[in-house]
């Protein structure tokens, strides 16, 4: 049975595909923009950048804890610089609510407590009680150092 998702969760990975695929439609006006090799490489930069923020809003989905740093990083990224447009071209307005969506999304207790519930339930991240934070490494107190 599938688990309820909390509306922070829902709202923001429906942000953090938004603003991948607004990347991925961005990407492609760049590289078609004719600047020769500067505009494809730019696409390329706006592609990863979608590509990175779609494929981390489909792990938040997952409720896999390690996606809420990605799309909190890129969506505060996105959103920042996005702001310093603001005066020149109004719409986007929508684009920095969309980044304020994805990171007050993530940042929900609700939703927090859904990420960790999921990873204590599978352990994927064992935790080692009294033997600090290098024995997630493999490492122990006989191990040299």
């Amino acid at each position: 049975m599938q688990q309820e998702r909390p509306v922070g969760l829902r709202i923001a990975v429906g942000c953090a595909i938004a603003l991948g695929v607004g990347f991925l439609v961005l990407a492609g006006i760049s590289a078609a923009a004719g600047h020769g090799v500067f505009s494809v490489q730019i696409g390329i930069l706006l592609a990863a950048y979608g590509l990175i923020l779609i494929g981390s809003a489909v792990g938040l989905w997952q409720l896999r804890l390690w996606a809420r740093g990605p799309v909190v990083a890129f969506a505060l990224m996105a959103g920042f610089g996005f702001g310093e447009y603001l005066l020149e071209q109004p719409w986007m307005w929508l684009l920095v609510l969309a980044c304020l969506g994805a990171v007050v999304g993530v940042a929900m207790p609700s939703t927090s407590r859904a990420l960790k519930s999921r990873s204590s339930r599978e352990g994927e991240r064992p935790q080692v009680e009294g033997q600090g934070w290098f024995a997630r490494f493999g490492r122990d107190s006989r191990t040299p150092r």
